[in-house]
């Protein structure tokens, strides 16, 4: 039986927490048994693994590390979890990793070109393609999969400079999320500081922005992204020094019931009610307990985490 990679969801926020300084996946055997957890860091070019006691969380290093490119910054798994992307920040490329039963990752034998600076990577639930943020070249990279290979979608990559904009040193994209019904794209641009929307062709994977291209509100330094496990909701980690908090946001998707016309969903996005919520210093991601109860926010600057009551019909969040 091949090996497939998922993450189990309650250790989301040590992705958050690792891609401070790099980032972390791991594998779900089980809810009760072991599991697999890989490591990367940005001052590091490996991987690294270790098995995971489910029921005490207990870490053991399994010695099977395996190289990246220079400077990784994010990390993936595709949905069926049998295949895991790294984005390398210093090389402007993707490695790209198969399982092996022993849970050893095996690499591709090439890395595939990125635009400049890729920070941050999505894929769509289907696991068709992978996105990813290029913060120096201001556009998203689209790739489909097929297994652990990569090919450039018609059109790749794509901007986010919105037509009829013009920004000198570019949007600074950081951040990506996929909409649950895998029709929207939302980008995070860390110095235009807002949101870019786009919809997604499901067949060919090219991007094409929304009639309202972007969102602002008023807040500064977006910087992650976070959709909500029954994709109602988009949150927004607002790391600018006067900001400092957390945007929130109602999906209008045909998943949920947020449209004006919810027969017709068009990714687009309605403040939610007492948005921004305040963080800490910094915020730089979001991560939800497998309960849906609560939300967690990663605070970078004050090297805290906030924590809040999630409110699933209404999208608030109360500390």
């Amino acid at each position: 039986m091949g090996t497939k990679f998922a993450l189990v969801k309650y250790v989301v926020l040590a992705v958050a927490l690792f891609c401070l300084a790099g980032c972390t996946s791991i594998n779900n055997a089980a809810t009760t048994g072991i599991a697999y957890l890989y490591v990367t860091a940005q001052a590091n070019t490996t991987i690294s693994a270790y098995t995971v006691t489910q029921s005490t969380g207990a870490l053991t290093s399994n010695g099977n590390a395996v190289g990246t490119g220079s400077v990784p910054s994010a990390m993936v798994i595709t949905p069926s979890g049998n295949a895991v992307f790294v984005a390398n920040s210093g090389a402007n490329s993707i490695s790209s990793y198969g399982g092996d039963a022993d849970e050893t990752l095996t690499p591709a034998s090439a890395t595939t070109a990125t635009g400049t600076t890729p920070m941050g990577l999505a894929i769509d639930p289907g696991g068709k393609f992978l996105f990813v943020a290029n913060q120096g070249s201001s556009s998203i990279s689209v790739f489909s999969i097929n297994g652990s290979g990569l090919t450039a979608v018609p059109g790749s990559p794509f901007t986010t400079i919105p037509v009829g904009y013009t920004f000198a040193n570019g949007t600074l994209p950081t951040a990506v999320a996929v909409s649950n019904s895998g029709n929207f794209l939302y980008v995070a641009n860390q110095l235009a500081n807002f949101v870019s929307a786009f919809a997604i062709n499901t067949t060919s994977g090219t991007l094409t922005p929304l009639p309202v291209p972007f969102y602002q509100d008023a807040q500064t330094s977006p910087s992650g992204l976070a959709v909500t496990p029954n994709g109602a909701f988009l949150y927004v980690a607002n790391a600018g020094a006067n900001s400092n908090n957390i945007s929130a946001w109602a999906i209008c998707d045909n998943v949920v019931n947020s449209c004006a016309n919810p027969n017709t969903p068009d990714g687009t996005l309605s403040p939610v009610t007492g948005s921004p919520f305040p963080a800490g210093l910094g915020p730089v991601a979001i991560a939800f307990d497998p309960g849906f109860n609560f939300a967690y926010v990663v605070n970078k600057q004050s090297s805290t985490i906030s924590q809040y009551a999630y409110g699933p019909g209404s999208g608030v969040l109360t500390p």
